[in-house]
């Protein structure tokens, strides 16, 4: 609780994260009404700010697997495995709209892994973004709709 300072604590767990050499390390994921933090052991290793976020995505069946990436246009992005994804992506969702006023984009993939739409900080050095195209674009995952009051 001392790294995060004044932030509200919405949501702390551990989960893997999978770095650009496609290992997987445990890590300490927290969601504060400001900003996604990556703990090891007792230190921060990234924040990223609400702000900053682009989009999420996930991938659905028929792959197994429980896959989610926190895209970060400006810098490279995150990509995360948890039991508790869909938990995690509706929290990311909600704060989102708090802070940007619209939808977080939720791009969904059929795909074993997410590699093939995560930017790395390689590919960021490369000027490489594996944002997703328009068309993996899952409408269904907005919160919010034109015609009604945010349930936020």
């Amino acid at each position: 609780m001392k790294l995060i300072g004044e932030e509200k604590l919405l949501f702390a767990d551990e989960i893997s994260k999978t770095n650009m050499f496609e290992w997987t390390q445990k890590r300490t994921f927290v969601l504060t009404d400001k900003n996604i933090y990556n703990i090891h052991k007792k230190s921060i290793k990234r924040t990223i700010g609400i702000h900053e976020i682009g989009g999420l995505t996930k991938t659905i069946p028929p792959s197994k697997s429980l896959e989610f990436t926190v895209h970060v246009p400006a810098k490279y992005d995150y990509r995360f495995i948890s039991n508790r994804r869909d938990q995690i992506l509706d929290m990311i969702k909600r704060v989102f709209i708090i802070h940007h006023k619209k939808n977080c984009p939720v791009f969904c993939v059929t795909s074993k892994n997410l590699k093939d739409f995560t930017t790395t900080e390689k590919d960021m050095n490369k000027q490489v973004s594996r944002f997703p195209l328009a068309e993996y674009r899952n409408m269904q995952e907005d919160l919010l709709d034109a015609l009604s009051t945010p349930g936020v």
